[in-house]
């Protein structure tokens, strides 16, 4: 038997204290080839005086055959397994976890783990706590891994303090998935948290702080939200000063593109597509998904609301960043347009199409927020009410477009006149209101509607130069006008009579307007009792043929006031217009008139249709003289527009006509800007009314209707005119006013129209229409009215 490793032993240098052996393991190797593991022990002793070295030899073969099989399982497992001492000296190690633990523990086995570890002081402090007797279960960061480490301390012999075993496994893969999966669950909660605060936000602002707020909690970056072109400004009293735009700002193009300023270092030469970006600023592979500079579109790319702009801090943006960041910017996209639809819709609700100012509703609103603020620091608000005068003939001669611009012009200067913090509005047609808060007295007040007035004098440019002026009617809060809708109506009670005193100026609504507006609601309530009891009476005014006699007689109302004298159309129709009565009062008159005419018909001859007069013809004069007696009846356009008194009057007329010719004919007088509004359905109605038997006449006060008829086809029913004052008066000594009246009455013969003239006062105007050969006439040279027809 062979013994190597003995040989290689000197026992001279053992006992000379050269070589420290007192257990070794040796391997012997067998004549066979076999190899044999001993235990060998050595000791050095001395007997009787001679110093000996004393050795035994134990076989561990098996032994260490085991020892090698179970080694051979412990490095192929993916765990580190080691044991320390109560010093910490690590006795022994194995494993094939990560290379940084079994490396080091193989490193210094047999050294103290509190040195070989000094870097890590996680790992240092679970082994005093190990160490300590405590089971110690952590999972620890080192060199770039996760490492699940278990410390269990071990009971030594009775006098000898515990050591411990020790495995440590690599998780790092488990860690980073379970990383991964908390980051997503993050992202996926922010996501949920952003979109249902998506749902609640009202604000822009709000929206957008919220979100950058989500960005820089779940991705490390710096984060900006640049903003795409804003919304219009809604807000009440703030609107652009551009005569031209309404909710633009000045100096821009709502037509252009918009391209939002994005700041330089966040800028790259790359479409806003959201594309994942090298640190360079180029595009990466889709098998790079990795970038530190994102630009992401906010809303519709072609114009988007918004541009998300990242750059990172340190570390690469990845794919899931990118769906991340993309998906906050759908849910910002989708909540920005329905703010702004909302806004928008709210802003529709409380503002004018045309002009952009407020509309009733919300200079309602703003009045009462403003009461109440002035009532607790005991200031007051002032309210003006602007009526343009004129308003309606430029609509009705330049057309609607004319009067929209004239409309959109007049709110420009009324939001230049008025103080900063005065709110404008539109009311409705061509009537505005200024809100004014925190004014002191009356003066105050009429000096920023003087200003207003002053600021609509300039000219327009229509399509022919129009000057503009305005009835400013104004009012302060105060006793009694403590209430928006009331302060209001104070302000137009003052504006009404500001058009009374022909326009153009201011009237404050003081104690003696208030009486006037008394007044005025009096007669308003004493008219309406007075037709519910039926206590208006008819008068009829003669109307005289050219030769002289009566051939024809107007009814018209005529009201016995209690507290005034008798009441004359006059009179009436300016209270009626202010109850809104005017249809009433028309009515009451056609049922009256047809009446009166019915019993008429039953005492002497029943009513009968009238017979047009051909001019031109030879038997005119004779035709004149057997023509049938007339009782004219004068509607308001919106009396004659109603198809329900047009009905009524048809149904009260039709089958009565006698058959002789001399009777009592209705006649229906109707405004000349009917046919101007829509000529097809009042031509209907004319010939309609003519085939029951009802004459209808045009009630003409100026000569562009006169121009208008010659364009078109006249309806067969159309029986004559009638002129107003303006065309009679002067015409007995002014050449221009009989040269333009003689020129309507051939005209309206060519026609073949009889001409009434109105307003004719005195006996040389009579004559002379008379000279004009004007078929009838009517007024104080002709006769006063009458309580029965003078025939």
């Amino acid at each position: 038997m062979q013994v190597e490793e003995l040989r290689a032993i000197d026992p001279g240098d053992v006992l000379a204290g050269r070589l420290d052996w007192r257990q070794r393991t040796v391997r012997f190797v067998r004549p066979d080839g076999q190899i044999t593991h001993v235990l060998a022990f050595g000791s050095k002793v001395t007997i009787d005086g001679d110093r000996c070295f004393l050795s035994q030899i134990q076989d561990i073969t098996e032994l260490v055959s085991t020892h090698r099989q179970l080694q051979l399982v412990l490095d192929n497992t993916p765990v580190s397994v080691f044991l320390l001492d109560h010093d910490g000296r690590v006795l022994t190690s194995g494993g094939a976890a990560h290379q940084l633990p079994a490396a080091r523990l193989r490193q210094v086995t047999g050294s103290s783990v509190f040195t070989a570890f000094r870097d890590h002081p996680a790992v240092l402090a679970m082994v005093r706590r190990s160490l300590r007797g405590e089971r110690v279960h952590e999972v620890l960061a080192a060199g770039g891994h996760w490492y699940d480490v278990h410390l269990v301390p071990l009971p030594g012999a009775a006098a000898q303090r515990p050591s411990v075993a020790g495995v440590a496994s690599d998780v790092t893969e488990h860690e980073r998935a379970s990383a991964e999966l908390r980051v997503r669950t993050s992202r996926q909660t922010a996501l949920a948290d952003l979109a249902q605060q998506a749902l609640e936000v009202a604000d822009e602002d709000v929206l957008w702080d919220r979100g950058t707020r989500t960005l820089t909690e779940q991705i490390s970056a710096e984060v900006m939200i640049v903003r795409g072109r804003p919304a219009p400004d809604r807000h009440p009293g703030a609107w652009a000063a551009s005569d031209d735009s309404a909710g633009v700002g000045v100096g821009t193009d709502p037509s252009a593109p918009y391209s939002p300023t994005i700041p330089a270092h966040l800028n790259y030469d790359v479409g806003l597509q959201g594309q994942v970006l090298s640190d360079s600023g180029a595009t990466m592979p889709a098998t790079e998904r990795s970038c530190t500079v994102m630009r992401v579109p906010v809303g519709p790319a072609d114009e988007p609301v918004a541009t998300i702009c990242l750059r990172g801090a340190g570390r690469r943006r990845t794919s899931d960043d990118a769906a991340f960041i993309r998906s906050v910017s759908a849910i910002l996209g989708s909540a920005v347009l329905r703010i702004r639809m909302e806004q928008d819709a709210q802003f529709r609700s409380l503002h004018d199409p045309l002009t952009g100012l407020p509309n009733r509703a919300a200079l309602l609103d703003a009045l009462r927020r403003s009461l109440s603020r002035t009532g607790r620091n005991q200031t007051r608000t002032g309210v003006l009410f602007v009526d343009l005068d004129g308003f309606k003939a430029v609509n009705d001669t330049l057309g609607h477009q004319a009067g929209d611009k004239l409309l959109t012009t007049v709110a420009t200067r009324l939001r230049r006149a008025v103080r900063p913090g005065d709110v404008a509005g539109r009311l409705a047609g061509d009537e505005f209101a200024v809100l004014c808060e925190g004014v002191g007295s009356l003066d105050d007040l009429q000096s920023i509607g003087e200003r207003v007035i002053q600021a609509l004098e300039p000219t327009v440019e229509l399509r022919r130069p129009v000057n503009v002026s305005a009835s400013v009617g104004a009012a302060l809060s105060g006793p009694g006008l403590t209430d928006a809708e009331r302060l209001i109506t104070a302000a137009d009670v003052a504006m009404y009579e500001a058009k009374r005193q022909g326009g153009g100026c201011l009237v404050r609504y003081d104690e003696p307007v208030r009486a006037v507006h008394a007044a005025r609601l009096r007669n308003v309530t004493a008219l309406q009792h007075a037709l519910c009891e039926r206590r208006l009476v008819l008068r009829f005014l003669p109307i005289a043929r050219q030769v002289g006699p009566i051939v024809a007689v107007e009814a018209i109302p005529c009201w016995p006031h209690p507290a005034r004298r008798a009441l004359a159309p006059e009179d009436i129709e300016p209270i009626a217009v202010d109850a809104g009565l005017s249809s009433d009062l028309d009515l009451w008159l056609v049922d009256s008139a047809i009446r009166y005419a019915h019993d008429a018909a039953g005492a002497q001859t029943p009513m009968t249709a009238s017979t047009l007069t051909i001019r031109g013809d030879k038997q005119q004069d004779e035709s004149r003289k057997t023509s049938p007696r007339e009782m004219w009846i004068r509607l308001s356009a919106r009396s004659f527009g109603d198809p329900a008194l047009r009905k009524r009057i048809i149904a009260r007329t039709t089958g009565s006509a006698p058959a002789a010719g001399h009777g009592l004919t209705l006649c229906i007088v109707i405004p000349d800007k009917l046919r101007a509004q829509d000529r097809r359905e009042i031509d209907t109605a004319i010939d309609q009314l003519a085939d029951a038997g009802v004459a209808v006449r045009l009630d003409f006060t100026e000569t562009t209707p006169l121009r208008a008829m010659a364009a078109g086809q006249l309806p067969s029913g159309l029986h004559g005119v009638s002129l107003s004052e303006q065309y009679v008066h002067g015409v007995d000594h002014s050449d221009a006013t009989a040269a333009v009246l003689a020129g309507v009455v051939c005209f309206a013969h060519l026609l073949h129209l009889d001409v009434a003239a109105r307003g004719v006062n005195t006996p040389s105007e009579l004559d002379a229409i008379r000279a004009l050969d004007c078929d009838l006439a009517q007024g104080a040279a002709v006769g006063q009215a009458l309580p029965m027809p003078p025939w």
